[in-house]
Formats: structure tokens, C-alpha cells, sequence
């Protein structure tokens, strides 16, 4: 008789660990709203923007290939707020959401235990 594994199992784990990993990459994301200070091109083409939100200042990289949030970053100047999220590769933080946005609210969440 053949070696049979019950499957249910298995499946059930497999779901259990990407919903995790998938969990764990939403955390390590950097998520900034803040003023562009400065604005370039790198050698490629890409758009890297310079935001600060307080002391702190974070390089975005926007690359060519999406198209919405290059014409977006395109628009943009020096002064301009933002939202922006991303992930961080190779030193730097590739955007992976762009949004212009009209006031900073210093909100921050906080524990009710």
C-alpha cells in the first residue's frame, strides 16, 4: 500500500503561513506622510523624492514602470504633502503607494489596555 498523507492538514498550514508572511510584509512597510523636500531623477529615469515628516527624512524611489504614481510624482514640488508608503530594497525605499494630500494630522494610535 502506497504512503497516503491526509492533505487537510497540509492545506490548512500552507494557508495559515502565507496569510502570515503576508502579514509580516504589510508591517515592515514604511508609511510617512511628511513635506517633499527635495526632488530628482536618478541615472535611469526614476523618480527619487526626499520627504520629511518631523526630524526625520525618508528617499523615495518612484520607478517608471508605474505609470500612475510617476505622473503623479511628476506633478509634484518642492513643499508639496504627501502620503507615501513603500517597501525598503537594496538602501533604498521603492513607493508602492503615492497620494498628495491637503493637511498632515499628527494622530497617532494608541493603546486602550
Amino acid at each position: 500500500m502506497a504512503n497516503k498523507i491526509d492533505k487537510t492538514l497540509l492545506n490548512t498550514l500552507t494557508v495559515l503561513a502565507r496569510k502570515e508572511k503576508k502579514g509580516k510584509e504589510f508591517s515592515r512597510r514604511v508609511r510617512v506622510k511628511g513635506k517633499v523636500v527635495k526632488k530628482g531623477l536618478t541615472k535611469k529615469g526614476n523618480i527619487k523624492l526626499i520627504v520629511q515628516k518631523g526630524e526625520d527624512k525618508y528617499g523615495f524611489v518612484i520607478i517608471k514602470s508605474h505609470k500612475e504614481r510617476y505622473a503623479l510624482a511628476e506633478k509634484l514640488t518642492k513643499g508639496s504633502l504627501v502620503y507615501a508608503e513603500g517597501i525598503n530594497k537594496f538602501r533604498t525605499i521603492i513607493c508602492t503607494k503615492l497620494k498628495k494630500i491637503s493637511r498632515i494630522d499628527e494622530s497617532e494610535q494608541t493603546s486602550l489596555i
